[in-house]
């Protein structure tokens, strides 16, 4: 990765997830990354500002389990998936497709 810089890498890292992620009846509608405090670093197809919430909820969740947590939030067709990896949060925005 020399010479790359970290938007770059951040943003090859986005689009090999959206790319990557394969599943028979779930699309894969936005990726959002944030630091620990909820800076945003980088997002793509999220259009709420929710970073700040993203980062207390993989928090409160590895508070509560003593251990780095997987957040799953869902509503309807609609999952957010939050996981928090060292200094990052990664949320992965997913939508059901129908059979």
């Amino acid at each position: 990765m020399h010479g790359n810089n970290m938007g770059e890498v951040i943003d090859t890292f986005i689009t090999k997830v959206a790319t990557d992620f394969k599943s028979p009846h779930t699309n894969i509608t936005g990726v959002f990354i944030t630091d620990n405090n909820g800076l945003i670093l980088a997002s793509q197809n999220v259009k709420n500002d929710c970073s700040g919430a993203i980062a207390l909820l993989a928090d409160l969740a590895s508070t509560l389990l003593e251990r780095p947590a997987i957040v799953c939030l869902e509503n309807g067709d609609h999952k957010i998936i939050i996981r928090e990896a060292g200094k990052a949060v990664f949320s992965i925005y997913t939508e059901a497709t129908r059979r």
